[in-house]
């Protein structure tokens, strides 16, 4: 543990330096009506329980699916797997709680709530287990990979969190990396970890990202003038990060802007909505082609969330909330992809509308047709 004088100290130094990116790009898609590679997608319904609602989180490099389930039971809602085909399956924890990700052994990561305090756990074959804070505070697991390491953040004082990295049942505080508190929110097949410290600048705390390498290098990632928060959601295998910038100042999402970082090395923000273009817009994941799944925000529409990817390589975007495959499918709206893998498969929460009335909230999943994608789509 280093001590709490340097700590201090680089919290203090880091007050000086920049408070904003120095530098910063914004993504521009080909024009509308260009022609574009349009995938095109089979859409899968992953189920529910008692007709509750479902949404699924995360996905596994193998295509395996977690979220969470509500249904008739006390508090709600419970993590569960998704996989196409069959009936989700619950993880029976204490209380109501979300899985947050999957990895290809089928091992589970996410948060309960037990008591009053909100668990971190890893669930492998059936079994649970907590990952603590060490003051008996509250925790969280964000992420996990292939080769079984977690993420997350635990309390370490009433308020104050640290990241942490968790294998083979040791949990590493990774600190508070020049913070106030720290969250770590994703990693990737190498070990590099992105999230988040907080800060204080211009006498009003805020976030900061943070690209924390497997070598013990880290990269701070602040944000574009304009935004005081900056939270990366998501690691891909190159060190790529995406997430989205807030304002401290209004509410989240109707300022928000969705970004992507390219390069291993690179602190530069490339802003994937321009200024003024819709109410808000939210990163979730990205894969290692450089395809960003979210959302824009529409506060008029029911569901508010309009499903998004930005192709940033190849200079598209998509609607997914209006997927032909979708509607035809019969959902009314892909309101949340949340995750993306390298195969290009898509999770999220959707909305379907039956013709009984009423909307019902569902986990969805895409999975490319490549025989069936086609070099005469239309840029929405």
């Amino acid at each position: 543990m280093k001590p709490h004088f340097l700590a201090a100290l680089l919290a203090a130094v880091s007050i000086f330096k920049p408070a904003f990116a120095e530098d910063g790009e914004t993504f521009t898609p080909r024009p509308a009506g260009a022609q574009f590679q349009a995938t095109q997608y089979r859409v899968y319904n992953l189920g529910s329980v008692e007709g509750g609602e479902s949404f699924a989180r995360a996905v596994s490099s193998d295509g395996k699916a977690a979220g969470y389930v509500s249904f008739n039971i006390l508090g709600g809602k419970r993590p569960a797997i998704f996989e196409r085909g069959k009936a989700p399956v619950p993880i029976f924890t204490d209380g109501r709680g979300e899985a947050t990700g999957i990895n290809r052994l089928r091992e589970v990561v996410g948060w309960y709530v037990q008591g009053t305090r909100r668990q971190g756990f890893l669930w492998r074959n059936n079994t649970i287990t907590t990952i603590l804070s060490p003051i008996g505070g509250q925790s969280h697991a964000a992420a996990i990979n292939n080769s079984s390491v977690v993420v997350g953040w635990y309390e370490v004082s009433p308020g104050i969190t640290h990241a942490f990295r968790h294998q083979n049942g040791v949990t590493t505080d990774l600190g508070n990396w020049g913070g106030r508190s720290s969250q770590a929110t994703a990693i990737n097949a190498k070990g590099d970890i992105a999230g988040f410290r907080e800060i204080r600048v211009n006498g009003k705390w805020v976030k900061q990202g943070v690209r924390l390498k497997a070598n013990g290098t880290r990269q701070i990632i602040r944000p574009l003038a304009g935004f005081d928060n900056l939270v990366p959601t998501e690691i891909n295998d190159t060190g790529d990060l995406a997430g989205s910038m807030s304002l401290n100042a209004s509410d989240f999402p109707f300022d928000a802007a969705a970004f992507i970082v390219k390069g291993a090395s690179s602190t530069t923000v490339t802003r994937l909505t321009p200024a003024g273009c819709c109410f808000g817009s939210v990163g979730y994941s990205l894969n290692n082609s450089r395809k960003v799944v979210g959302f824009r925000f529409d506060r008029l529409a029911d569901p508010s969330e309009l499903g998004w990817l930005w192709d940033v390589t190849a200079a598209q975007e998509v609607s997914l909330y209006t997927l032909p495959e979708a509607q035809a499918a019969g959902w009314y709206r892909l309101s949340e992809p949340s995750d993306i893998n390298n195969n290009g498969v898509i999770v999220g929460q959707g909305a379907i509308r039956p013709a009984t009335g009423g909307q019902l909230m569902r986990a969805f999943m895409l999975v490319p047709i490549p025989a069936l994608t086609s070099p005469t789509g239309q840029a929405q």
